[in-house]
């Protein structure tokens, strides 16, 4: 039980400052600059049942990613545990794919994309993020 509430509270910790990701200050204040969305592929009840926020688990994420844009995610039911499947961009145009466990934060899996995939990867997810990016424009003039 110690050890979730020292996570949890690492985890919010951590969040708030970068809960945007990329931010930039302005008068103090953080401003987030990106939009990735979260696609929920498990039922609203169990969806509720989350101890890690979606924005912990991005930043969870970028850590582990060498601190990369997060391009999109999704809460689905792996193996029995209720897991983030976040996937970052990476600064070298590749990306990685991050599961973090949605109950602890405990990072389940990771696995970095090289080859001739990882330009492939990148692409597809950079779209997702600028389409994220553009109707969160369009909801915030």
């Amino acid at each position: 039980m110690n050890k979730f509430i020292i996570a949890t509270a690492l985890a919010a910790t951590v969040a708030l400052p970068a809960a945007g990701q990329s931010t930039s200050a302005s008068n103090g204040q953080v401003v987030p600059t990106t939009a990735a969305r979260v696609k929920i592929n498990v039922n609203q009840s169990l969806a509720s049942t989350a101890k890690i926020s979606a924005d912990s688990a991005f930043v969870l994420a970028r850590a582990h990613a060498d601190n990369g844009e997060v391009s999109s995610a999704e809460l689905e039911n792996k193996g029995g545990r209720l897991v983030y499947e976040v996937q970052v961009l990476n600064k070298n145009k590749g990306a990685t794919t991050v599961k973090i466990d949605a109950m602890s934060g405990e990072v389940v899996e990771a696995e970095k994309h090289g080859g001739l995939k990882a330009p492939a990867i990148h692409h597809k997810e950079n779209k997702k993020l600028l389409d994220a990016k553009r109707d969160s424009a369009a909801k915030n003039p």
